[in-house]
């Protein structure tokens, strides 16, 4: 980062970041990428797999009792933890990298799914049947 001795004393590793900088290529590849995104066909594959995900969620929720919502928009969902697994969003983080599929944290009570917008029907549901496998294994109490 470019930037005085003044701003940089307080800009430490994970203050701050950006997804394109302000890099003129970058933005330019940017602004490609949204005019392909904002077509009819891409918009609706998205709400199609938005639909996936909360559906299979919500079927993992009910089995689990992990979360108290299920929101988000598009692609980015974020699972809210129920208070009695409240703070446990990062080992629920861990057991699904065990069992084989990423997931990202948004604070200490928020699991949250930020999947390619062409992501197909078939990785989904391996994702969520791995997902799902370690949401049983942190409400059994279990950790591997």
């Amino acid at each position: 980062m470019l930037t005085t001795d003044k701003f940089a004393r307080v800009m430490t590793v994970g203050t701050h970041g950006t997804t394109y900088g302000g890099n003129p290529l970058a933005s330019a590849v940017a602004g490609q990428v949204l005019d392909i995104i904002n077509t009819p066909d891409v918009l609706t594959g998205v709400k199609q797999r938005h639909d996936w995900f909360v559906e299979r969620l919500q079927a993992i929720n009910s089995k689990t009792g992990l979360f108290k919502e299920i929101r988000g928009l598009g692609l980015l969902i974020g699972c809210v933890l129920t208070e009695e697994f409240a703070g446990k969003a990062k080992l629920i983080s861990q057991e699904a990298a065990k069992a084989g599929v990423m997931v990202l944290i948004a604070g200490a009570n928020v699991v949250r799914f930020a999947p390619a917008l062409i992501v197909s029907e078939e990785e989904v549901q391996t994702g969520l049947d791995r997902f799902a496998l370690a949401c049983d294994r942190v409400k059994s109490g279990v950790s591997s």
